[in-house]
């Protein structure tokens, strides 16, 4: 019924009306088994090809080419022992669809459908970051339907939220298919076995966790992760994969095996010199990313996501791996610099986190077109903000997005990624609400989890209805998010902080799917005004060429004290100016003194007038236009001011 032929060395599932062509990468088998069945729930197969070396595998490939199958299909690929024995069904690393039926993964058969509509292309000067969880997001929201609920269609209903904030570009923790499994950890009030809920254990890297979908079927949530594009990209808005390729979920030596173990490990992953599975990523395992198997695999993946679903660009989590070799000396030859050099990949969003599990450091060292994130100005401004002396020079360096020296010269301000908080530690909210971390729920004794936080909870630990306390952490929280969006570079912000979403002090929530860290959606209420003052944030930076612009030569920036011209770059200084000096100039100043201070503004032909103040409660006050007529302003203490330069006749 089903007629086949010797394939043409293509790995993966590559379907057509007339004929489908299967193929797996394989060193570890002579013979392999492939099972058709006509759905991936089907008992029995509709028919079985056993497959010789010498008949259908070349260069390590078994492929084979079979008329008739349709989409929707399923097939499971089975190493064949010498004892006749089948090995478990195993996963094909490029399946676009999985199912796990009756204890075995089918893979499915799915039709190639390229991506057509037009996308956003917005210029990195004019990109503001948003991290989320897509589960997360909208499992507490109440105006979404049950079934809808942290899900993609979920996300894709909220996105008028996040057009309205401001932000332009959605940046979506992992989404592949992965192994949840991996913990041990039970939660030490319920005894419940913990699982990983962030998915930075991938198995699947060409289909998306049924998890995220309605349907709660892998083959189809594609499809719904493609109408959640679709409806981004005609809202504005682009969409960015967080992706892991540097380990998979198969862990170590006493992992689950999906794929790789099974087919060729030794070319895969990474092994020391004792034959034991490298462990770079704190995972159990690190994927050989320098051979050419694994590049053409990972290649092949990013392509995919980006030709075929759509998606704008990249995240790469512990980046370092990728730009590594065997002994973690850096190389030119990398899949770095494949991918930056690649047609169609340099081309899309890439964002790379610098550094690695086995402490490997390379902020700075990304090929280009790469944008980096910088931890150095995550903590620079923590820091900062709580108080902390001799910050004023990293300061005033974050706020140019000049704190990280370029290998590559030809990188500037815009190849920074400038974050407060990540997915990685304390929300923003409880960056200012705990001293230290409390992350008793992961059932590990609160030993995981950054100590180096830099946080202060401003009087009382956690919550209280303490009316100063509380004034005093949104006074920091607009602090923070000032210095985040007015500093050169590329801002990103974290799922919630807009709103003050609080994980309870859990600086490592990668084990928590619960109300303790969704994303709470009466806190748009609650805090409003905390809400509106992101939202017009944003909305100044998008109104002034400063950060819109490419080159910055047309400004000249200068650094001020108390005094114009006078700046205190002392261990003991807590202030700083910046004049910004320009077509449209601004003067910035950031007070982080226990007391006021009282600034000299700048000589001008024109009028100053203040569009923030953090210091002061209503957001009609914060952040609205008003002039200044004396010659020095008093800038309160724990406070951040903007002034620009604008001509008087245009008030009124």
């Amino acid at each position: 019924m089903y007629g086949s032929s010797v394939g043409q060395s293509v790995i993966g599932c590559h379907f057509t009306e007339m004929r489908t062509h299967l193929g797996v990468y394989t060193t570890r088998a002579s013979k392999m088994l492939l099972e058709i069945y006509e759905e991936a729930q089907s008992i029995v197969p509709i028919t079985k090809f056993i497959m010789d070396a010498a008949t259908y595998q070349k260069d390590n490939v078994f492929s084979i080419q079979i008329e008739d199958l349709k989409e929707g299909m399923a097939y499971v690929w089975r190493i064949v022992h010498e004892d006749y024995s089948y090995s478990p069904s195993i996963m094909d690393p490029y399946a676009k669809g999985t199912f796990f039926f009756q204890g075995e993964w089918r893979n499915i058969i799915k039709k190639t459908k390229r991506y057509h509509l037009p996308k956003p292309q917005i210029p990195w000067e004019e990109t503001i970051l948003y991290e989320m969880h897509v589960g997360h997001f909208t499992m507490n929201n109440k105006t979404l339907s049950k079934e809808t609920r942290g899900t993609f269609i979920g996300l894709m209903q909220q996105l008028p939220y996040l057009k309205q904030l401001g932000v332009t570009t959605l940046e979506l923790l992992p989404i592949f298919k992965w192994n949840a499994y991996t913990l041990k950890n039970r939660n030490p009030q319920t005894g419940e076995l913990l699982e990983d809920v962030w998915g930075y254990n991938p198995v699947g890297f060409f289909c998306v966790d049924e998890r995220f979908s309605v349907s709660k079927e892998s083959s189809k949530a594609i499809d719904e992760f493609r109408l959640l594009v679709e409806k981004a990209h005609e809202e504005g808005l682009e969409i960015i994969l967080d992706v892991v390729y540097n380990h998979t979920g198969e862990g170590g030596e006493d992992g689950t095996a999906f794929h790789f173990k099974y087919l060729a490990p030794e070319v895969y992953y990474k092994y020391n010199d004792k034959g034991q599975f490298l462990n770079c990523s704190g995972t159990g395992n690190t994927l050989n990313t320098n051979h050419s198997i694994v590049k053409k695999f990972i290649i092949d993946s990013l392509v995919y996501w980006s030709e075929e679903v759509g998606v704008d660009g990249f995240r790469f989590d512990l980046a370092s791996i990728l730009g590594q070799d065997e002994c973690g000396r850096w190389i030119k030859t990398s899949l770095l610099n494949e991918i930056a050099e690649h047609p169609l990949l340099g081309k899309v969003k890439l964002i790379s986190e610098s550094w690695d599990a086995k402490g490997s450091y390379d902020v700075g060292r990304m090929p280009y077109p790469f944008r980096e994130w910088s931890d150095y100005f995550r903590d620079t401004m923590r820091q900062f903000v709580k108080g902390d002396q001799g910050k004023i020079k990293a300061l005033a360096d974050c706020i140019q997005g000049k704190e990280v020296y370029f290998t590559d010269l030809t990188k500037g301000t815009s190849h920074m990624i400038h974050f407060i908080t990540a997915h990685d530690g304390f929300t923003m909210w409880d960056l200012l609400s705990y001293n230290d971390k409390h992350n008793e729920a992961n059932g590990e004794g609160n030993r995981d989890g950054h100590n180096a936080n830099y946080s202060y909870n401003w009087g009382v630990e956690g919550t209280t209805e303490d009316t100063n306390i509380l004034e005093a952490r949104k006074r920091g929280m607009r602090n923070l998010m000032c210095l985040l969006i007015l500093a050169q570079g590329v801002p990103m912000l974290l799922m919630g902080d807009e709103i003050g979403r609080t994980q309870g002090g859990n600086n490592n929530a990668f084990c928590q799917n619960n109300a303790s860290v969704w994303m709470d959606w009466e806190r748009v209420t609650t805090f409003k005004s905390q809400y509106l003052f992101v939202q017009r944030l944003i909305a100044l930076r998008k109104s002034l060429d400063y950060f819109k612009t490419a080159d910055k030569n047309n400004y000249k920036i200068s650094w001020h004290g108390i005094r114009y011209n006078q700046p205190d770059w002392s261990y003991y200084s807590k202030s700083i100016a910046c004049f910004i000096e320009g077509d449209q100039s601004l003067f910035l100043v950031a007070n982080s003194h226990y007391e006021s201070l009282r600034f000299e503004m700048p000589p001008s032909n024109q009028k100053w007038c203040r569009v923030i103040d953090t210091a002061n409660k209503e957001i009609e006050d914060i952040i609205n236009e008003e002039m200044v007529e004396e010659t020095n302003y008093e800038v309160k203490p724990y406070s951040i001011c903007l002034f620009k330069e604008i001509n008087y006749k245009k008030i009124g």
